[in-house]
């Protein structure tokens, strides 16, 4: 078992099965509803190896999005900043708005409650600033950018409307609420 109490590179019998049974669970019952038996009996899993490679829900759950989600958005290359700003801000509110991505917003409300699914959104939202850093790296480059640029400050106030939306108000940014949000934040920029 690896130390974050999730499977290590071999995984328990039935892995995508567990996975799904979740994310089926979470689609259907919310993670209030979601229990380890539930898991178990959807994904035909015995419980006891549930609670052997994952000692709680939030480990199932943080596991299961780590896997779900564990292929990378693509970082936008427009060939400008504010293309790539405007792109970036889309890209993220549409996967928020749907499948997985949906799901995970709705268990990051969470995070309050548990350490483990605090961790995973100081992962995800490390991967938002990473991606902002790329943005704000190649218009560095192209030379738009040519002072100092906090980037995960930058990525906190592109991203943190679009995760406030997600999580609390279920309301998505417009087309045009992404542009008037990178609008709103360019003169910020040293460029």
């Amino acid at each position: 078992m690896s130390a974050t109490g999730g499977p290590t590179a071999r995984g328990p019998r039935g892995e995508a099965a567990i996975h799904a049974a979740v994310l089926d669970l979470l689609a259907a019952e919310g993670y209030a509803g979601l229990t380890i038996e539930g898991v178990a009996r959807r994904s035909g899993v015995n419980k006891t190896t549930l609670y052997r490679w994952w000692p709680s829900k939030p480990a199932l759950v943080a596991a299961t999005f780590r896997h779900a989600v564990a292929r990378d958005l693509p970082v936008p290359d427009t060939g400008t900043l504010r293309g790539d700003l405007v792109a970036l801000v889309r890209s993220k509110t549409a996967f928020l708005g749907e499948g997985p991505g949906r799901l995970a917003a709705d268990v990051l409300a969470h995070t309050g409650a548990d350490p483990e699914l605090a961790r995973l959104a100081g992962e995800v939202l490390g991967q938002h600033s990473a991606h902002v850093a790329e943005v704000t790296g190649r218009a560095r480059a192209r030379g738009e950018v040519t002072g100092p640029v906090d980037d995960r400050l930058l990525a906190d106030l592109l991203l943190g409307p679009i995760w406030l939306r997600a999580v609390v108000t279920h309301r998505p940014l417009s087309a045009a609420d992404a542009e008037a949000l990178v609008d709103a934040l360019l003169p910020g920029l040293d460029g």
